[in-house]
């Protein structure tokens, strides 16, 4: 049974305000120079208007450095893109720095995480876990009447279920 004095995500999320943010048109270098600055390992990204429109996160940025098998060595084959969709890339010693350098002028849209999942600021902590669990999320974007007010990280949801246990 639920103790009446248990904090809902409001109570825990932070503010919109208060998280990093980047433009859609920002670069990777942008984003690593904000992301080293703030300390988060997520910053929401915002379109030309100031609306967030994704995410950028520590594992969007390494998803974007992964390579990807080029599909065009055999154009006129006959075969599509879509048959080495999953065929392994062959990595080769000083493959990482090439790659890591290659990012850096690249678009945050390109590799940007939409927002999908998204939590009530009204929804208890345990409707943000079993979301973030489900999703296998480390941040949840939270709403007010549809629109995004806050985040709220599983940093914060730990760290108050700490308390819980500890009794502080």
């Amino acid at each position: 049974m639920a103790n009446k004095g248990e904090r809902k995500v409001k109570d825990l999320m932070l503010p919109i305000e208060d998280y990093p943010k980047i433009s859609e048109d920002g670069t990777i270098r942008e984003a690593f120079e904000a992301l080293e600055k703030t300390k988060h390992r997520a910053l929401l990204v915002t379109d030309k208007k100031g609306v967030v429109i994704g995410q950028l996160s520590n594992m969007d940025i390494l998803m974007g450095l992964e390579p990807r098998y080029d599909c065009s060595l055999w154009a006129g084959t006959g075969f599509t893109c879509e048959v080495f969709k999953n065929y392994p890339v062959f990595y080769r010693e000083g493959m990482f720095a090439g790659q890591a350098q290659a990012q850096v002028g690249r678009k945050v849209k390109e590799i940007l995480a939409p927002i999908k999942v998204a939590v009530d600021e009204d929804a208890t902590l345990a409707e943000a876990v079993n979301l973030m669990a489900t999703h296998n999320l480390g941040r949840l974007a939270v709403l007010r009447k549809e629109k995004i007010v806050g985040m709220i990280r599983i940093d914060e949801i730990f760290d108050e279920m700490q308390k819980v246990i500890l009794g502080r």
